[in-house]
């Protein structure tokens, strides 16, 4: 009895109550009650899928000054629960909201397995294992065994008679040891670094987690078989057969300042509980292989070239071989083009054909000889034409593709079919729509899919393989039916190289046409699907009209291509009669952040600004934040930062994009808002700005949250605070004029 009781709770949790209420404002409280589902697994058959119900409010807390302890797992609290998707029935695994990590169904759909991790009162970490047996609807531990215990980062997978399950195991012992190196660095009393260690310190710390074995464990009985004794893996599956192991071994010998986190892994595979190793490729250093079904193909793209290699085959060969280069022409000729470069797609079931990509389109390969046809072609010289589309998967026949799919210019999206036979794209679901997290059973008769109209939070819902007979399997946020929230629109505009750009507009509630608003622009790089934005949300309740912005992000120029992309942005919204062009306001998180200060060195157009844990001097923040190891020194020279180099290759570049140098220009009030224990920007990047802009006599504030990360705030409370006083910056210098078109909030 007690059980049903559960399931009704349950019930009513998730569907939402008949009858209409009076609308009311969607507030910073309320940003923290906003559920939101992930699938686990879903069931081979489609018939059940196992889901995690999250909000923030029940994980605002996080022990920031834990980053890089290898034996820390943040909380991420949930319900867990499992839906029948075919008579949507739901029933409450938990009592009560758990760290759930992972979750994996049995073939025959009848039993879940889940591991749950906890916080022993050594703060070390407990991961426990449970079955919930659907027809009982009862959940079961598995009996702990002193000695190995389950790795907190372990996956989860059941043999295929479904008699056990294959976790990674983990020494104790380990545990410890880590935990004490993290402290040694943390708390010292003496720390020495020396350039003479391979490794940095925090990158060899954080490798440490790495070091596990794998083993099959009987969910009666809690007795482990080892299946691969333990070793450095950095990932690892057992084929779906079961006879044989497939892992990647961390045989990185120094830190690697080429990749973030770089590892140097060797792909192996082994029989499963034997040494003897089947296959022994060394030269993966940073490729993520691509695996057949069954496990016994992979591929792997390197410098634009695809490999395969067969489980029994010596060694890879190219699928793509490029073309003997030739010398350059000298009669004026001209040049043959470069060899067309290559991404690595799915593998049919079969193993016989493997997608392939490239900027010219897609192209379905033979493995046994690389014939290839190009079964969906783009184009390389006007890409802003191209659909925004991925492929999802094969059909299970073989003779088509899934594929989630985008319009270029418009919100008309959904999931197509790619008959491969007559190159046609038919649209299975296509509409205004957001589709996101599409899934498919293994058998291809389900499809499990996140759903929203890009306004409201999404819901998950089942369906046919074509999408039909859909099934809502989630009512989330019953509690928002009569919360007023923004409508979106799609905006097009042209920067100042005339390059089309898109962004993301949200609409005051209760706009009126003909009637300005104080609008302000949230940036970060680019943006073109919706989908429903707390943040965004909450200043459209409170009278602000909400742009998100694309900008053209230039290797070399990043800081001018912001000033070109946002002002324009900034000018379409002034030209369609939204935006009062006295009452801009402009924030960034993290990357936003620092493009958010580097703009106002550009401009003074925007009469308020934000910048949320976001740099502001390219050359402290260069070598600065240790425990992520070579990140901030990869990100100007390789990646987001888009400097194109290393400090001492280009100063001058560091310099321009410091906004700390050129703080004298900055004229907008600027609030900035970090966490004093953020790993990923240190709070001393806006102490920096803080002091500078003070000296100079500037309007400038600096919040700091004691306890917080790289999101400020860290509790309920001061994620209320947080929300509250950004939208108090911009009360006081958007809302304190209005001209006579303006609206009056």
């Amino acid at each position: 009895m007690r059980r049903q009781l559960l399931v009704v709770l349950c019930f009513w949790t998730f569907v939402a109550p008949a009858g209409a209420q009076t609308t009311s404002a969607f507030t910073a409280a309320d940003m923290l009650k906003v559920a939101s589902a992930s699938v686990l697994d879903l069931a081979e058959d489609g018939s059940r899928v196992a889901l995690s119900i999250r909000t923030p409010e029940h994980n605002a807390t996080t022990d920031h000054r834990r980053f890089g302890d290898p034996t820390y797992v943040a909380p991420a609290m949930v319900d867990l629960l499992v839906v029948d998707t075919r008579t949507r029935q739901s029933d409450r695994v938990f009592k009560q909201l758990m760290h759930v990590r992972q979750a994996a169904w049995s073939r025959d759909a009848t039993k879940l397995a889940i591991l749950t991790t906890a916080e022993s009162a050594d703060r070390l970490p407990i991961t426990t294992a449970w079955v919930w047996e659907a027809g009982r609807r009862a959940l079961t531990e598995v009996p702990k065994r002193p000695g190995l215990a389950i790795a907190a980062n372990s996956e989860l997978a059941w043999r295929a008679d479904g008699s056990r399950l294959v976790v990674a195991l983990r020494d104790v012992a380990d545990d410890r040891k880590a935990q004490a190196a993290f402290r040694a660095l943390t708390d010292g009393p003496i720390v020495v670094h020396t350039s003479k260690d391979a490794f940095l310190d925090w990158d060899q710390l954080r490798r440490n987690d790495r070091l596990r074995s794998w083993a099959e464990l009987d969910p009666q009985t809690g007795e482990t078989r080892s299946l691969l004794p333990a070793t450095k893996l950095t990932d690892y599956q057992l084929s779906r057969d079961g006879s044989f192991v497939i892992f990647r071994e961390d045989a990185t010998e120094k830190t690697d300042y080429d990749v973030i986190s770089g590892t140097n892994s060797h792909l192996k595979i082994a029989r499963a509980g034997a040494s003897t190793l089947l296959v022994d490729a060394k030269a993966l250093k940073t490729t993520n292989p691509r695996w057949s079904e069954d496990g016994t193909l992979f591929a792997y793209a390197e410098k634009g070239e695809v490999f395969v290699q067969h489980i029994n085959d010596e060694k890879a060969r190219s699928l793509t071989p490029k073309p003997e280069k030739t010398e350059q022409p000298t009669d004026g000729a001209t040049p043959a083009e470069d060899a067309e470069s290559f991404s690595v797609g799915m593998i049919s079931r079969d193993n016989s054909k493997i997608v392939i990509t490239s900027r010219k389109g897609w192209y379905v390969a033979n493995i046994a000889d690389g014939v290839r046809e190009r079964v969906f072609t783009l184009d390389e010289k006007n890409e802003e034409l191209n659909p925004r589309a991925s492929v999802l998967g094969w059909t299970p026949s073989g003779d088509a593709l899934v594929v989630n799919f985008s319009e270029p210019n418009r919100w008309e999206r959904g999931v197509m079919r790619l008959v491969l036979k007559t190159k046609a794209l038919t649209a299975l679901v296509k509409d205004r729509n957001l589709y996101q997290a599409v899934r498919y059973s293994h058998d291809g008769s389900t499809v499990v899919y996140a759903m929203s109209d890009g306004d409201r939070p999404a819901d998950l819902y089942a369906a046919d393989a074509d999408f039909r007979n859909a099934r809502r399997l989630t009512t989330l946020n019953p509690w928002m039916a009569n919360k007023s929230l923004p409508t979106s629109e799609l905006v097009s505009y042209r920067d100042a190289d005339g390059k089309t750009l898109y962004g993301v507009l949200r609409y005051p509630v209760n706009y009126q046409k003909g009637l300005t608003y104080p609008t302000v622009f949230e940036i970060y790089e680019t943006f073109f699907e919706n989908g429903f934005n707390a943040r965004a949300a909450f200043l459209a309740n409170s009278g602000y009209a909400v742009f998100h912005p694309s900008v053209n992000l230039v290797v070399g120029r990043p800081g001018e291509s912001w000033a070109k992309g946002v002002t324009a942005a900034a000018n379409k919204l002034i030209d369609l009669g939204i935006a009062d062009p006295n009452r801009l306001g402009v924030h960034g998180t993290s990357y936003g952040g620092y493009a958010t200060v580097l703009l106002l060195t550009e401009t003074d157009r925007f009469k308020a600004a934000i910048n949320i844990s976001g740099k502001v001097n390219m050359i402290s923040f260069y070598t600065d934040s240790p425990r992520l190891g070579v990140r901030n020194i990869h990100a100007p020279e390789k990646s987001q930062d888009r400097i194109g180099g290393t400090l001492w290759e280009y100063p001058e570049r560091y310099l321009e994009h410091s906004a700390i140098m050129r703080a004298d220009r900055i004229k907008t009030p600027l609030l900035n808002i970090t966490g004093d224990q953020d790993p990923n920007v240190p709070a001393s990047q806006s102490r920096e700005i803080y002091y500078a802009l003070r000296r100079l006599g500037r309007d400038v504030e600096w919040v700091r949250y004691a306890n917080g990360g790289h999101r400020p705030p860290n509790s309920a409370a001061e994620s209320v605070d947080f929300e509250q006083r950004m939208v108090g910056w911009y009360d006081k210098y958007l809302k304190a004029h209005t001209s006579t078109n303006t609206a009056q909030q």
